[in-house]
This record gives C-alpha cells, sequence and structure tokens, in this order.
C-alpha cells in the first residue's frame, strides 16, 4: 500500500522551488506560501493570472480562479492535460514527487529529474511496448465491486474484461492488453474517496516494487476485444475512460468502443485503429465538458476530427438537450440515452 498522504506532508519546499525552476514556473517566495501564474489550467504563462498558492504548512496547491484546491499530485496532472502532454503516471508524476519529498524512498529507486514531456514521449512511427506474463493478474481476486454494478457494468462484462480487485489496496484492477491480447500494463481504480480526491481516481498498479504502468496515448483500451467487431460494424466509438467500454459491453448492439484513458485521441492511437480495425467512421464520445454559453468545448471535438477525416468519417457526440450531466460520460445513463446522443451526433464534413 502507497502511503500517499505521508509523501505529501513529507514534501520539501527547497525542493518543490527546483521543480518549478525546471518547469520554468515563476514564483515569488513569502513567509509561509509561494505565489505563481495559474499554470494548472492556462497553458500561457504570460497571460495566467498570480493567484496559484503552494502553501508550505499543509503542502497544498490552492488557485484561486478555478481549480480550487490541489494536491500534488492533482497539480501535476493539472499541468500536462492543459498542455494535452501525454504523460506516464510513475515516471511523470510518483516519480517526481517522492523526488521532491523527504519520505523514504524506497530501495533501489532513482531520481526523476523534470524533462518536458513533449520531448520524452515524442514517439516514433511504430512503437512496441514491453509485454507481461497475462497470468500476473492471477494475484487479484475475482470481485464485482457495487460501485461499477450500480454504474451499468455487469459482471459479465468485468469477466470478459478480466477485472480483478485488490483487497489491500482497496481497487479496481483494469488489465490493459495490446490488439493483439498481451498485457501491457495494469491500472487501479482508487475505490478510497481520500484517494481519489487527493490522488487521482486511475494510476497504474504496483506489484511486488514493480510498477505496471505504461504510456496510454500508445494503445487503445479495449481493442484487443473489440477489433473484429469494429471490423464488421465498420465504426468504432472512441471514449475516454474504460469503463465506458465496460459500459457498451452490456448494451443489446455488438461492442465497437475503444478508450483513449484520457481526454485526447492523438496520431498514433488513430494509426493503430485504422491498420487493425479500419472503421468507416469514427464517433468521439467523450465525456460532456461543455460550460453554457461556451463553444470551445465543441470546437476541440470538431478540430479533432477535421484534423483526421482523411483516415475515415469522423464525428462527435455533443449533448445539446442535457441529456446527460457535466463530467457524464454518454454511456453513464444507460443505452437508449446513448442512441439519443448518437443520432444527434455532429458530423464533420
Amino acid at each position: 500500500m502507497i502511503d500517499y498522504k505521508g509523501i505529501i506532508e513529507q514534501l520539501d519546499t527547497e525542493k518543490i522551488k527546483d521543480l518549478l525552476d525546471q518547469m520554468d514556473i515563476p514564483y515569488q517566495e513569502k513567509e509561509s506560501y509561494l505565489v505563481m501564474p495559474t499554470v494548472c489550467h492556462n497553458e500561457d504563462v504570460d497571460e495566467a493570472s498570480w493567484k496559484l498558492y503552494y502553501y508550505k504548512n499543509n503542502h497544498i496547491f490552492y488557485c484561486y480562479t478555478n481549480c480550487q484546491s490541489m494536491s500534488i499530485f492533482k497539480f501535476l496532472k493539472n499541468y500536462y492535460e492543459t498542455r494535452n502532454q501525454d504523460f506516464d503516471w510513475y515516471q511523470d508524476i510518483y516519480k517526481v514527487i517522492l523526488d521532491c519529498s523527504n519520505y523514504r524512498k524506497p530501495d533501489g529507486f532513482a531520481p526523476k529529474r523534470y524533462q518536458r514531456i513533449r520531448d520524452t514521449y515524442a514517439t516514433p512511427e511504430r512503437v512496441e511496448l514491453p509485454t507481461y506474463p497475462n497470468g500476473i493478474i492471477d494475484c487479484f481476486i475475482k470481485f464485482y465491486p457495487s460501485e461499477w454494478l450500480n454504474d451499468g457494468i455487469t459482471k459479465e462484462s468485468m469477466d470478459k474484461f478480466n477485472i480483478r480487485y485488490s483487497p489491500s489496496q482497496n481497487k479496481i484492477i483494469i488489465p490493459h492488453y495490446n490488439p493483439k491480447g498481451e498485457l501491457i500494463g495494469i491500472r487501479g481504480r482508487a475505490l478510497n474517496e481520500w484517494e481519489i480526491e487527493n490522488v487521482g481516481k486511475y494510476m497504474p498498479i504496483q506489484i511486488e516494487g514493480k510498477w505496471y504502468s505504461h504510456p496510454l496515448s500508445l494503445n487503445l483500451y479495449g481493442l484487443n476485444w473489440t477489433k473484429d467487431n469494429i471490423k464488421r460494424v465498420g465504426t468504432c466509438f472512441v471514449f475516454e475512460a474504460e469503463k465506458s467500454v465496460l459500459q457498451f459491453e452490456g448494451f443489446d448492439f455488438a461492442n465497437c468502443a475503444v478508450a483513449v484513458c484520457g481526454s485526447q485521441f492523438n496520431k498514433h492511437a488513430l494509426k493503430l485503429l485504422m491498420q487493425t480495425a479500419h472503421p468507416r467512421e469514427v464517433v468521439i464520445c467523450f465525456d460532456k465538458e461543455e460550460k453554457p454559453g461556451s463553444e470551445e468545448y465543441f470546437n476541440k471535438l470538431y478540430q479533432m476530427g477535421k484534423k483526421y477525416s482523411t483516415y475515415a468519417d469522423f464525428s462527435f457526440i455533443y449533448d445539446r438537450e442535457n441529456l446527460i450531466q457535466l463530467k457524464d460520460s454518454p454511456t453513464d445513463h444507460g443505452a437508449d440515452v446513448f442512441w439519443k446522443l448518437y443520432k444527434r451526433r455532429v458530423k464533420i464534413k
């Protein structure tokens, strides 16, 4: 069990300042806090207001304009996602934070100097991720968490996708496979509320001191199971989270879903999809994010599909009628609502 509270409590202000310097984030130091631009939700430092504080006593970042209270785990995650940068949770969050803390380092730990993620994960045309024996997940138990059963994920879906549970970590265990069905990583969905709020809902899993993480942008979750359906039907539904693929499995329709495990659909993932399943139409089915009176999220989805429209027909789900709530996935309210959203999808010309 990782002591995330202990790591946060042992953060060293001098090491935090070194990290900010390495990330080119300007700051001013006061007696009890550091103040800096709101880079947590602004990509351009020069356009950000100086309303992001790091408080030395409780080791919390607080954004007074948008993000509010954040642990350093949430701060780094927001920073990367704001810049549409791919990141490895273990390498680029956990190791970076552990190096900023005086918490006792595990044996064999090597400090991770911060690098600009855009350079770190500049990927070649073809990438072969390391694989692991599929039997590794047998150290976890078969169990059907009520949180997922109540969220429209059936026992049959969890069995098919090899979902397990870790009692010691109180996490749902989600194995990730490449299109050939080889294990390339293991993610955990936290059920502990403190961990969800302060560290994150999803993170890679550690087994006997080894982290089973992988760059999420270099694979599509579920493609190994759904590729034949996508080929036959000719349509692929691209979701943000693994949960949506599992929910779709319970619909009375062939499962043609995959998940990017984030909020970006990059060229590598697209090429992997096209080479593996050859869909004629790709439907972007991301979580609802648009705020009332804004068109920013609409434009993001439109441009995402427009950029790749030479590969296939692209469309995206956009809820104009409030059929789902903010932050909901299009699958969260069942098949009937999903198909209503699908029929009203925006087709990119």
